[in-house]
């Protein structure tokens, strides 16, 4: 079992020998032997650690999408509970699509919309900005103080984590397929294979050892 830190971030990832538990508190039902053996030598030419904490930003990277489209909108004195509503909506769409959105050219860009001081800064500086100008007196701010009620409830929703609890939740009631986290790696996985050149076994093949070590673990569990 191997920890390591990567550059200098707090990320961290924890290697188990039946997977790869991280900080963010994300578990992937795969390990490097098995990533070495469904991308042949992808492992010698990017480090793991590197993939891994690509895929934590491609799953929590929602948050901050979501929450920065709303002060966009906001910012395009559009009406606050519609850019509210708006928000919401393209943070379940993304969130169920995630996978399929994966890039590798993107995750740098998922890695600051999922890093918590950019967020929060972001947050704090526009909400800020637009409680100051109730008079209207910066120019190109909008000035509704309701704006200001929305937004502290999105960065609850997100940050806190509520929405995303309730996404689990309705996933965990369906009990089958593969968890979502682990969709977004293996596509990343994919997407890694392609730009470097390597073919990768079968998606349907990775899917189905997914699924049995998911089931695998939820038998244990109950014991």
């Amino acid at each position: 079992m191997n920890a390591r830190k990567v550059g200098q971030s707090k990320w961290q990832m924890l290697e188990m020998p039946d997977g790869i538990s991280t900080s963010n508190g994300i578990w992937y039902h795969i390990t490097r032997e098995r990533i070495e053996n469904y991308v042949p030598g992808l492992l010698k030419k990017v480090r793991l650690e590197r993939i891994i904490q690509q895929a934590d930003a491609w799953v929590v990277s929602v948050d901050g999408l979501a929450l920065l489209l709303y002060f966009v909108l906001l910012f395009l004195w559009m009406p606050p509970l519609t850019a509210f509503i708006i928000s919401i909506l393209f943070y379940l769409f993304v969130y169920l699509n995630t996978a399929a959105l994966t890039s590798v050219w993107a995750s740098r860009l998922m890695q600051v919309f999922a890093n918590d001081g950019f967020l929060y800064g972001i947050s704090a500086l526009l909400l800020i900005g637009i409680s100051f100008n109730s008079t209207g007196m910066i120019p190109f701010v909008p000035s509704q103080m309701t704006g200001v009620w929305y937004g502290v409830g999105l960065v609850f929703l997100f940050k806190v984590g509520l929405l995303r609890l309730l996404m689990k939740f309705i996933e965990s009631r369906k009990q089958k397929g593969v968890e979502r986290h682990d969709r977004i790696l293996n596509m990343l996985l994919i997407r890694y294979g392609m730009s470097e050149g390597i073919l990768t076994k079968s998606v349907d093949e990775m899917q189905d050892e997914l699924i049995r070590l998911q089931n695998y673990h939820k038998t244990r569990k109950k014991k």
